[in-house]
Order: C-alpha cells, then structure tokens, then sequence
C-alpha cells in the first residue's frame, strides 16, 4: 500500500538477532526477499525492506553470509551473550532511530509463505494504527501453530480457523509491529536476557489498549524450542533441572527475571506464579 497523499514509500525495518545459524538465516531472509509485496504480486504494494541484524559473535560465517544474502544490511555484532532480548533489544533500538513506519520482529529459524507480509500489513493497514499484527507459525512436521498469538496467562496458542483472532500477548517469530506501537510502548523491557520479553511486551500493550491480532492462516514455519536438556527435560534429575530452571537464560528462566515478569502480569498471583516452576520441579512434572 502507497501513501497517496505524498507517494511515498513505506519502509519496513526487519528486526534481527542471531547466532550461529548461517544456513536457517539466509534461508529466513530468502523468505522475506521473495514476499509478495516486494514482487508485485500483491495487492498492497509500495513497500520496502530494511534490514537491522545484531549478529551476535557467530563463528559460522552468519555475518558475511547476510552481507552477500542482503547488501545495505546494518549488522551490529554482539559480544555473544546478548541471547534473544538483548540481541532483539539492540537491534530494534538502532532500527527505532531511521524511524521507519513498521518494524518486522523476526526469529532467524522461521521461513514465511511468500504472502505472509501482504496478510500482515491487512491487519495494520496504516503506521498510525494501535494494532500488533502476529503471524501464525506451525511446526512443518504436523502443521500445528507453536508459535504467535496466545490467549490467557497460561500462554494458550491460537489455532487458526479462518479469520483474524484477537490475542492477549504473542510470540515474536514474526511479529509486526506499526511506527504508533513502538512510540507508545517502547521496546522491548531491559531487565529480559533471553526469554519472556516478548510475552511481556504483548501484555504491556493489551494493558494500554493495543490490540493483538493473529493472521487468518498459517503464515510461516518453524520447528518447536526442545525440551530435552531443559529444565522441562524429566530425564534429568530434579537437582539439575532446578539449577538449569533458576540459573541457564537459554535453558531456563532466571530467578529475577522470572520473578519481575510474574509481578508485572500475573496480578495478585505474582508471588505464587513465582515459584510455580519449582512445585512443578519438585512434583516431577
């Protein structure tokens, strides 16, 4: 869709973090190359797309593979413990000062249909709307939504049944966001190292009025996060999975950071939802 007042094109900055992934990223950014806004296909159309990548200390050759992949890229490298808040923090702050009209939050492992932009952009027609537009994304192997909106407190997934769901947070695998959102909101909260930032981020806008909305249909696919070698693993004895549950940001949550995402959004059961985790430990669950 162009602006008709002034013919000018909107920009779309793609939001970024990876690590050691080379070939799911370029296989990611191919994805958004051949999106149906770009080609002409679709109906809305006078759209570009920047992209904001903070790489961070990959040793596989990431980088300069999304060089050749994506010439005019703006990568920031890490210094390999940003994990996916901080290295998704930094990147859309740096995208945030080129004030474009939308941002892209994007996961590296997700590959999108060729039209997942065009049904996005449907549900935030204008930069202007208080709206975050959240892509379905199933597992390829059976086709089930794991990752996009979700309803209640216990992170239910939406399934997607035809038309656009209203949500009450989301998953940021691909997630788009207007220029209005970011300037009512901000990004994503500092205190997140690797997990719950973007479930945070969603309550936050639910709580000042900004709608969630999920896509119609599946826009694009990714394998589900493992268990194994997590503190859900049940293969591991309570011990480690405690340690992992309380101390791993990748593999865990972080005992403050989880604490502080239960205070923020969980009402008057904070404290409970706490530790919650640890009874489910302790009950071998």
């Amino acid at each position: 869709m162009t602006d008709t007042r002034d013919n000018v094109q909107m920009n779309i900055a793609v939001v970024m973090t990876c690590h050691n992934r080379r070939n799911l990223t370029i296989a990611c950014l191919r994805s958004l190359k051949e999106q149906t806004i770009l080609t002409g296909e679709a109906e809305n159309k006078g759209y570009s797309l920047s992209l904001w990548l903070l790489d961070d200390a990959s040793t596989d050759g990431t980088a300069e593979a999304v060089k050749k992949e994506w010439p005019g890229a703006n990568i920031t490298t890490g210094d390999g413990k940003r994990y996916w808040c901080g290295g998704m923090r930094e990147a859309w702050e740096r995208a945030a000062g080129a004030d474009p009209d939308y941002f892209l939050l994007m996961n590296d492992d997700t590959t999108l249909e060729h039209d997942a932009l065009e049904q996005l952009l449907r549900l935030a027609p204008t930069p202007e709307d208080r709206v975050i537009a959240v892509a379905a994304i199933a597992d390829p192997r059976c086709g089930r939504v794991v990752f996009g909106g979700h309803k209640g407190h216990k992170l239910t997934p939406v399934q997607p049944a035809g038309k656009a769901e209203e949500c009450d947070t989301m998953n940021a695998n691909c997630t788009l966001i207007t220029r209005a959102v970011r300037r009512s909101i901000g990004g994503l909260h500092s205190f997140y190292t690797h997990s719950m930032g973007d479930f945070d981020y969603g309550f936050a806008a639910s709580r000042r009025g900004i709608r969630i909305v999920q896509s119609p249909k599946v826009l694009g696919f990714s394998e589900p996060n493992p268990t194994k070698g997590t503190w859900r693993d049940k293969e591991l004895s309570k011990t480690e999975r405690l340690e992992l549950l309380w101390l791993s940001p990748t593999r865990g949550l972080p005992f403050l950071e989880w604490c502080t995402y239960c205070f923020r959004n969980h009402g008057w059961r904070w404290l409970y939802k706490c530790f919650s985790p640890t009874i489910r430990i302790l009950a071998g669950k």
